[in-house]
């Protein structure tokens, strides 16, 4: 549902490759040249053709030195010959091996070998890591720090991303209070989901921009949306306002503004009321309940999902993990449990169902890790179990 509701792509912009760590690749990369680009010598010592020496080695003519860098004669290894060479500098045409410089004897220009290497000793062959149109990134890929190193080895200076999504996310009701040093009064409650939410859609990629909290007023809200619909924005996310109550004007708003509602409502806990809608110029709209742990499922599997579409990366999968405490819940209902994953040395992953799975308890948070999934037609998860996971974060890991 939520790929169907898609109008666009992400843009992309090309950037310099010490810039796209934790960007995602908007095209196919590969090699355009061979890395080793030339045969090179990995140590200091002698170049020699192998029919030169014999079983018990012999003495060869040391004729020039090459230095990293340097050209290289083409017939400059004649027979009877050797060549003093630097480490990375290329070997000379029908170089069978070098031998390092602490394992021969030099008398002027003459170098004993005491022994005949074996064919390609200490040289790095042209082509040996990298070889022209071998595949180094993928489109929807996430680019890494340890990516950088291949991509500059490579000579390629510049990668085409998608740019990161711009958001905006604002949190409604009364009883909100922003300013978090101050006293709370009867009634009020400080406003944790926009300072979580902005945190966790940065950790998304996301360019979170800031909006003033909404209070419950429909003309406000419906004012705020025209406003928004100027702006070069992908998405809206709201919390709050979006159930069935007498306050919840979120579904009615954006209906006055003539958006499509793709869903509302949908058998997950905790998120039974989220909401998705495509306003008239494109831009998608994520309505969230209010509480706050359903705000984070909702930015973790609604939002960002929704972003993996539009960047190109396919469907996340889910790793196995053996439950380690039970559960029980009521069938026809999929629930996203606060865990706690842990690995072993021996490879196997558990993790810890842990207590408090109520929707507006956040002492959880400090110490999950991950989110346990109990599918709709599982009523109970005992110890020992296969469960699903996710991490709290995507490509944040458990550790």
């Amino acid at each position: 549902m939520i790929e169907a509701g898609l109008a666009r792509r992400s843009k992309t912009e090309i950037l310099a490759v010490q810039e796209v760590v934790g960007r995602v690749a908007a095209e196919d990369i590969q090699a355009p040249i061979d890395i080793q680009p030339f045969d090179n010598s990995a140590m200091d010592g002698f170049a020699l053709r192998l029919d030169d020496l014999g079983e018990d080695g012999g003495v060869l003519k040391n004729v020039m030195l090459i230095a990293a860098g340097d050209g290289v004669p083409e017939d400059v290894l004649q027979a009877g010959a050797c060549v003093e060479i630097m480490t990375g500098a290329p070997t000379p045409p029908g170089a069978g091996a070098v031998v390092p410089v602490e394992l021969v004897e030099v008398d002027g220009d003459e170098v004993r070998f005491k022994a005949q290497p074996e064919m390609g000793a200490n040289i790095r062959r042209s082509g040996e890591d990298f070889q022209k149109g071998m595949e180094v990134l993928r489109a929807g890929q996430i680019i890494h720090p340890q990516h950088i190193m291949p991509l500059a080895s490579l000579g390629i200076d510049k990668v085409e991303v998608f740019k990161k999504p711009r958001a905006v996310f604002l949190a409604t009701g009364d009883e909100l209070v922003e300013d978090l040093s101050q006293d709370l009064k009867p009634g009020q409650i400080y406003n944790s989901n926009r300072p979580y939410s902005m945190a966790a859609l940065e950790a998304m990629g996301v360019e979170c921009l800031i909006a003033p909290s909404m209070p419950d007023d429909p003309s406000q809200f419906e004012a705020l949306l025209k406003d928004l619909a100027l702006q070069d924005i992908d998405f809206i996310i709201s919390s709050g306002a979006v159930s069935a109550g007498k306050f919840d004007f979120v579904r009615k708003g954006l209906e006055q503004a003539g958006a499509d509602i793709l869903f509302h409502k949908v058998k997950i806990k905790p998120g039974k009321p989220n909401l998705f809608a495509r306003l008239p110029n494109g831009t998608l709209y994520f309505g969230l309940p209010g509480n706050p742990v359903a705000t984070t499922a909702g930015l973790r599997f609604f939002v960002q999902p929704c972003m993996r579409v539009m960047m190109g990366m396919g469907e996340e999968k889910p790793i196995s993990a053996k439950a380690m405490t039970p559960f029980k819940k009521r069938e026809g209902l999929r629930m996203f449990l606060k865990a706690r994953a842990e690995s072993w040395e021996d490879g196997l992953l558990t993790v810890d169902l842990l207590d408090g799975q109520e929707s507006f308890k956040v002492s959880p948070f400090l110490s999950m890790n991950c989110w346990a999934v109990a599918p709709e037609n599982v009523e109970e998860i005992k110890a020992g179990d296969i469960v699903d996971v996710y991490p709290l974060y995507p490509h944040s890991g458990f550790l």
